[in-house]
């Protein structure tokens, strides 16, 4: 899927995920999105990044323009903490360590 997809995807978006489909946060079928450090997590963000931001051969391809975060899912009162955001930042820093990426 990600080298059918990865050509026409120039922003991409970092997230933990929980692999649920209920409550808040959810995109329908893929689930709901969590923080970086939820037990719940069933992704491990560094290496699953890297089926996107790697080709088949494992190859860095810089496809991308933007990387991010994507906590467009959780409520202010969870965005405010500075805790939120050393995980999050550490998230990022683990998927540079991983793939070089600079941007």
């Amino acid at each position: 899927m990600t080298n059918a997809l990865r050509p026409w995807t120039i922003d991409f978006h970092v997230a933990q995920n929980d692999a649920t489909v209920k409550g808040s946060g959810s995109h329908d079928k893929t689930g709901k999105h969590c923080l970086p450090d939820d037990p719940n997590g069933k992704l491990n963000i560094a290496r699953d990044a890297g089926y996107w931001l790697r080709d088949d051969q494992g190859k860095l391809t810089d496809a991308f323009q933007h990387i991010c975060w994507d906590g467009c899912m959780f409520p202010n009162e969870v965005m405010v903490k500075q805790q939120t955001w050393n995980s999050i930042l550490g998230a990022m820093v683990s998927v540079r360590e991983a793939h070089g990426w600079e941007g």
